[in-house]
């Protein structure tokens, strides 16, 4: 088999399995009745932190179609990334 059209078919399986995760929602922001971004563990408010190297590393990774952005509950210290659905324009 070609190299070249192998290497192909893994990149093109590799981004259907990245845009099937951001369908399934995995690791999106969690929306509960107190805030717009709550905590996985104890349902608590997050706040933004400054993202690590490794962070922008993961976005170049996963093409940006996550747009990963750190947080840390301040509760229970629970610290990682979450990403949100882009909004759309809407029809003016």
């Amino acid at each position: 088999m070609d190299s070249f059209l192998l290497i192909f078919l893994i990149v093109i399986a590799y981004v259907a399995l990245l845009l099937i995760l951001k369908h399934l929602g995995f690791g999106e922001k969690k929306v509960c009745k107190n805030c717009s971004n709550c905590c996985p563990d104890c349902q608590k408010a997050m706040e933004r932190i400054k993202r690590k190297r490794r962070d922008y590393l993961l976005n170049h990774c996963t093409f940006h179609i996550f747009d990963f952005k750190r947080y840390r509950c301040m509760e229970c210290g629970w610290e990682g990334l979450r990403w949100e659905k882009q909004l759309r324009p809407g029809k003016s």
